[in-house]
């Protein structure tokens, strides 16, 4: 049978070598998400190529102009927490996808003190540069969220019309982040619509069996 999304490779744990890359691997993607919540830019931007692409809700283009906003916003404040990290490689390339709860800055709506719970799946392909691993292509597949009062029970004020406009699977990341003057790319990959999700897999897939 011929193999051709990365994710039908099945696991192999005799091959030590492909285990150990992939080790090596689920290091470097945590390690790299550890620097970015706790403000180690210049470590983080050592985990990418030199011409790396990110593709997230507030930005889209090459990491090192990502690296200057994220670094000029003292990282705005997101933290990640790491659910799980599965891995696939072949020879120098690699795929890794990590399950996070992406929780944004304490923020006020109307008064009211919430906190916005991202749920999400950071999609990443690697390749082995130089003999070291490197982030070479960063998306972000997003799942559905939620706003939280920050004191339990307590209505938030909402425009519901303004939150319904935006895509379901990061809506209330949306309607916050139109609050401080950006605008949302509606065309991510996101659950609410599979064929985007689809279309990462498989120009991801293309790519790995190149």
């Amino acid at each position: 049978m011929t193999i051709q999304n990365f994710y039908d490779l099945p696991l192999n744990q005799t091959d030590k070598q492909a285990f150990q890359a992939r080790a090596e691997i689920r290091e470097l993607l945590e390690y790299e998400r550890y620097c970015r919540d706790n403000g180690l830019y210049d470590q983080e931007a050592a985990c990418y190529s030199d011409d790396a692409q990110i593709h997230v809700s507030w930005y889209d283009g090459p990491a090192k102009g990502y690296f200057e906003k994220v670094s000029a916003a003292n990282g705005g404040g997101s933290k990640h927490k790491i659910n799980s990290t599965s891995v696939w490689t072949n020879g120098d390339k690699a795929i890794g996808e990590m399950t996070v709860m992406m929780l944004s800055p304490r923020t006020k709506l109307d008064g009211q003190e919430v906190d916005l719970h991202s749920y999400a799946r950071i999609f990443s392909r690697l390749q082995k540069i130089n003999d070291q691993w490197k982030l070479v292509n960063g998306d972000c597949i997003y799942e559905r969220d939620e706003l939280v009062p920050v004191i339990p029970s307590a209505p938030i004020n909402i425009d519901t019309k303004e939150l319904a406009s935006y895509r379901t699977s990061y809506q209330g990341l949306c309607y916050v982040l139109a609050r401080t003057g950006l605008q949302s790319n509606q065309d991510l990959p996101g659950e609410d619509k599979p064929e985007t999700v689809a279309k990462v897999y498989r120009d991801a897939s293309d790519w790995f069996f190149a």
